[in-house]
């Protein structure tokens, strides 16, 4: 399964949010995971990430090893995989940069008129250090124009399913319209959480799309890690979101 963001179909652009099937994992990884840092067989990993190379038509596929910090690269041609970072920008053509997550937001970026992509793993850790606001700054550092930027907020956890504690709200500042009350129980809005931060990097609404899917509603289309450690032990794979910027003929 892959979902693309109307915005981010134009010319000379392939991107793609996908879900679990039609990868080479088994068991709990099963089938399209794209990590390897969760348990799973290295050379399965390798050919899920093949297969979404082949799909955007890409020459390189690059990762990061992420960490929840707002650390942002940029990626060239000698970039290798698994730098510790959480977002990354290119203008490389033909080389997929790509993020993965489990719940967290993976956040798909582009400046089709600079010709500049990029990619947030956006999790809630991440959003409050700062990671938009650092590719946003990365992007601009290359002539993008936040303005001009597109962004689509991909498959994650949605806030009818992410409960939380009391206390955790104290982690935000001036954020408290992204809690609510459902069942008596707090909840937190990620993707909305997420899209108030890009807007406050200066993208435009208008240029600001939520997919809508919940990760943790449908698991056995996607990976849900709170979905896992409610129910299978904590053990699951990473949904693959990628865009790469190709060469034109």
């Amino acid at each position: 399964m892959m979902v693309t963001s109307q915005g981010l179909v134009v010319d000379g652009v392939a991107h793609g949010f996908f879900g679990r099937e039609f990868g080479k994992s088994s068991g709990l990884f099963a089938s399209l995971n794209g990590s390897r840092f969760v348990g799973d067989d290295a050379l399965c990993v390798q050919q899920n990430l093949d297969i979404v190379k082949r799909e955007l038509n890409a020459r390189r596929l690059v990762t990061l090893k992420q960490m929840h910090n707002n650390i942002c690269i940029i990626v060239d041609s000698g970039t290798e995989s698994d730098v510790e970072a959480d977002a990354m920008i290119t203008k490389a053509t033909d080389i997929a940069i790509c993020v993965l997550t489990a719940d967290c937001a993976p956040v798909l970026l582009l400046d089709e008129e600079n010709k500049i992509a990029g990619a947030i793993h956006a999790g809630w850790k991440g959003l409050v250090s700062g990671v938009v606001e650092s590719t946003v700054n990365k992007m601009s550092g290359l002539c993008g124009e936040p303005p001009k930027i597109k962004a689509a907020i991909g498959p994650c956890i949605q806030k009818i399913s992410y409960e939380v504690s009391e206390d955790f709200q104290q982690n935000f500042i001036k954020a408290g319209e992204y809690f609510l009350k459902i069942n008596s129980k707090k909840h937190f809005d990620l993707p909305g959480y997420c899209k108030h931060k890009l807007l406050r990097a200066g993208l435009i609404d208008d240029n600001i799309e939520i997919l809508d899917i919940d990760t943790y509603a449908d698991p056995k289309n996607y990976f849900s890690y709170r979905y896992a450690g409610q129910n299978t032990g904590g053990i699951c794979g990473r949904n693959i979101s990628a865009i790469c910027l190709r060469q034109q003929q």
